[in-house]
């Protein structure tokens, strides 16, 4: 068709429309310039023909596509939802305020609608829109509205919340089929209706070849291939059309093509979209979307999985992947942003992009005040960022690739050789199972395990001695030579030797680290060591230290000369004064004082002092755990896992580990664990 012989004198004049040509033809990307031609000449083509529905046409009124947009165009600003910049208390957005509360619109009576006679009023003074509001009605938009008003003045809610109906089809003796080469489809039928209202027929059928190569185009993207086209040039059936289509349908290509204009409304991207906008690694959405086109998903079952597969009751990992869509907006890791505000900023991105491809509204607008033109509150859209304010993903992305949550994907391939190791896997457990049935185990701890109560062992504290004479816990290693004394060079406590320390003006320790097994300490049990202060040279300070990966489980007694910790805390506990000189003295630290509130397992221990002699003998703890069974035992093994709820335990094999005691009575093991 060719657009420059068409008539329409109230969009452009000649010299405007020699001008827009010009102006393309300078575009030198020969691409673009087709692209920009399309693009403008069917803009005006849809100018062109809006501008021929004249006030004599004799067709309903579409309220939605020609009375609704005037309306929003030049009234809503004084007359629509802001009820700030709201005239004459009078609303033309909602039906009740164009019908019932203001009269402005008196169905089937133009002379008795305000409405009316105010656009096409000769009074400056009461002319609507105003003549400084920069808005003016057209003769022909002034005849719609009187049309309109004598056809009943029938009102209809935003498009989007109109439920579809099919319209009845144009009388086939109304249309004109001049041109078409074949029987008219629905569609075509409404198309040639239209044609015949602007005075317009079929333009001449394509060849074959321009057919194949069309819709190739529209259905993938990509032109045929060679022996597609080939095939359908010299194809003799009379449903060849139809088989060409149902060829390119079934294509990978159709679901990569159609899937752009999805995706683009999900607003996808293969990378963050801010800051350093890394790689993202989301491309298992971006296939879900493609495979969804390809088997004709459902358009119920795309909405739900994509808003809430993992909701589902047992999700499948393609409803988790469809998830996505709520998770493919822009992220950053910027260091000046403030994380609760990117929180929200995702909330509303979500809100709006919902609102946008499901429902049809540009609900977005309504985040700061009430919807100038959609028919959305502020209230309402708070009431929808509800439904997404619950987020436990990431809210910075860290610039990584997949900022948690994430869902490890598995290709086709993947997936069989997992079930052939699964099933390897089946056969390794039988045999171990088989194994453990013919052991029987007898538990070391005593020959009833009913004596030994499962929740708190046996419920006494023992006083367990780690360090004692020259003698250190297995597998300890001292960092430096220690200096005994018998107990005729020393004061001795308990044995036949005691360390002895001094110094003059500084700190001077005695200290191992890697004791096998470790000591096993809990809240609620007391740390203690052995100390002789001289009375003729007493230390300043004396500290006692523990190490369970670091040494920031400190305890001291007597003035602050070692600075090692932060005062007040666990890794510099003040105790109290100096203990007394000339006896040995038992020094005594609950574990909790030095941080231990959970199971910690201490491989180390430091003797440390400042300044002054002073003698150190054995050390160890009072706990209701039985260090010296080293767990040998499965019964004692289950007490100390009740009593501290698996801390310390690596994460799997504490989760396997609770399931174990869940089995087990109080009083000891059950019928069940005896295989």
């Amino acid at each position: 068709m060719n657009c420059l012989a068409l008539d329409f004198p109230k969009c452009f004049d000649d010299l405007e429309v020699e001008i827009l040509v010009l102006v393309l033809l300078s575009i030198r990307d020969k691409t673009m310039q087709a692209i920009m031609f399309q693009f403008v000449f069917a803009s005006v083509f849809c100018i062109a023909m809006q501008s021929r529905v004249s006030g004599q046409d004799d067709s309903e009124i579409d309220f939605g596509r020609q009375i609704g947009p005037i309306l929003s165009d030049t009234c809503f600003k004084c007359h629509g939802p802001d009820e700030h910049d709201r005239k004459a208390d009078l609303r033309l957005d909602t039906q009740a305020g164009l019908f019932e509360a203001s009269g402005a619109v008196v169905p089937n009576d133009p002379d008795a609608s305000e409405l009316y006679q105010r656009i096409i009023s000769d009074d400056a003074d009461l002319l609507m829109p105003p003549t400084d509001s920069g808005r003016k009605l057209n003769e022909d938009q002034k005849q719609l509205f009187k049309r309109w008003i004598e056809q009943g003045a029938r009102w209809e809610n935003h498009w989007s919340l109109i439920p579809p109906k099919n319209p009845p089809l144009p009388k086939a003796g109304s249309i004109d089929t001049t041109g078409a080469d074949q029987k008219l489809n629905a569609v075509d039928r409404f198309v040639a209706a239209r044609l015949a209202e602007e005075g317009l027929s079929f333009s001449k059928p394509a060849n074959r070849a321009t057919l194949i190569r069309r819709v190739a185009f529209d259905l993938t993207g990509l032109p045929p291939s060679p022996a597609m086209a080939k095939k359908y040039q010299d194809a003799k059936a009379a449903n060849w059309y139809e088989n060409l289509v149902d060829e390119l349908l079934a294509l990978d290509s159709y679901g990569e093509h159609m899937a752009r204009y999805w995706l683009d409304a999900a607003r996808y991207g293969d990378t963050h979209g801010l800051h350093l906008d890394n790689y993202r690694e989301m491309w298992p959405y971006r296939d879900w979307v493609i495979n969804a086109i390809n088997e004709n998903k459902s358009y119920r079952e795309f909405t739900i999985e994509q808003l809430a597969g993992d909701l589902l009751e047992n999700p499948t990992e393609d409803q988790l992947i469809a998830s996505g869509f709520n998770r493919a907006h822009i992220t950053t890791n910027e260091g000046g942003a403030i994380v609760e505000e990117v929180y929200v900023r995702n909330v509303v991105d979500r809100v709006s992009t919902t609102g946008t491809v499901f429902m049809g509204l540009t609900v977005g607008c309504a985040q700061c005040h009430d919807h100038k033109f959609d028919p959305i509150s502020q209230k309402e859209f708070y009431q929808l960022f509800a439904f997404f304010n619950n987020m436990t993903d990431a809210i910075m992305d860290k610039n990584a690739k997949d900022p948690e949550p994430i869902l490890r994907v598995t290709t086709p391939s993947q997936k069989i050789e997992l079930a052939k190791l699964e099933l390897a896997a089946n056969d390794v457990r039988q045999l171990l199972d088989d194994a453990v049935a013919k052991y029987e185990y007898v538990d070391p701890a005593a020959s009833n395990s009913e004596n030994v109560d499962l929740d708190t062992g046996d419920n006494k504290l023992k006083e367990f001695v780690w360090v004692q004479d020259d003698s250190l816990p297995a597998g300890a290693k001292k960092e430096q030579p220690w200096n005994y004394g018998n107990a005729d060079q020393a004061p001795v406590r308990n044995g036949q030797r005691s360390r002895k320390m001094k110094s003059k003006d500084s700190m001077v320790q005695h200290f191992f680290t890697g004791a096998t097994p470790p000591l096993h300490v809990i809240k609620g049990d007391t740390l203690f060591a052995f100390v002789y202060l001289d009375p003729k040279d007493p230390p300043k300070q004396v500290m006692l230290q523990f190490n369970d990966g670091d040494w920031n489980h400190r305890v001291y007694w007597g003035q602050n000369k070692i600075g090692w910790g932060t005062d007040k805390s666990p890794s510099r506990f003040y105790a109290g004064e100096l203990p007394k000189t000339g006896e040995w003295i038992r020094l005594e630290i609950n574990a909790e004082k030095v941080g231990f509130k959970k199971l910690s397992k201490v491989n180390g221990m430091a003797f440390t002092q400042f300044a002054g002699t002073a003698y150190w003998d054995s050390a160890g703890i009072v706990s209701s755990l039985d260090q010296a069974a080293n767990f040998k035992s499965f019964t004692k093994w289950l007490a100390m896992l009740r009593k501290t709820k698996g801390d310390g335990l690596p994460g799997p094999i504490k989760a396997i580990a609770k399931k174990v005691a869940a089995k087990v009575t109080k009083k000891g093991l059950s019928h069940e664990m005896s295989g």
